[in-house]
């Protein structure tokens, strides 16, 4: 644990944050689907911040994080502190609600895990819903100044 009684992971990227993010969205409902599983796949190909990464590992290393990790909040909190800019948040917004979404419901455990992140990321209900239109419609994310 942290210095501020966060959970800290062994991997402090960005890019594990980003991993992480989805891994959480697709678990929110409590059945991770294959087309949720497909989703996190796609949406790391059209990344820059993704390439030249091994994605099972990757997904599987976010995973077993995510699973030791604990509670919510605390989880939320570190990834919080990895993506410390607006547009790397905005980014893990999008890319969650992407995976939330790939199913197409989206049950309110899912629901209430992109509010937890909004409110995490300090995210204005217009952005939330800017961000959920490009997920619902597959569009690619907006680039962040680190992509």
């Amino acid at each position: 644990m942290g210095k501020n009684g966060h959970v800290h992971f062994s991997d402090e990227t960005r890019q594990a944050a980003l991993f992480e993010t989805m891994i959480l969205a697709a678990g929110s409902d409590g059945d991770v689907s294959k087309v949720e599983v497909e989703e996190i796949y796609r949406r790391v190909f059209e990344r820059p911040e993704f390439h030249g990464i091994h994605v099972r590992q990757a997904i599987s290393h976010a995973a077993q994080q995510v699973a030791r990790a604990g509670e919510l909040s605390s989880i939320l909190s570190s990834i919080a502190e990895r993506l410390p800019d607006r547009p790397s948040r905005e980014l893990a917004f999008g890319l969650a609600a992407s995976v939330a979404w790939a199913d197409q419901r989206t049950p309110p455990s899912e629901l209430e895990f992109l509010k937890a992140l909004q409110q995490k990321f300090e995210l204005e209900d217009a952005d939330v819903a800017r961000l959920f239109e490009l997920a619902g419609e597959k569009a690619p994310l907006p680039p962040t100044e680190a992509s």
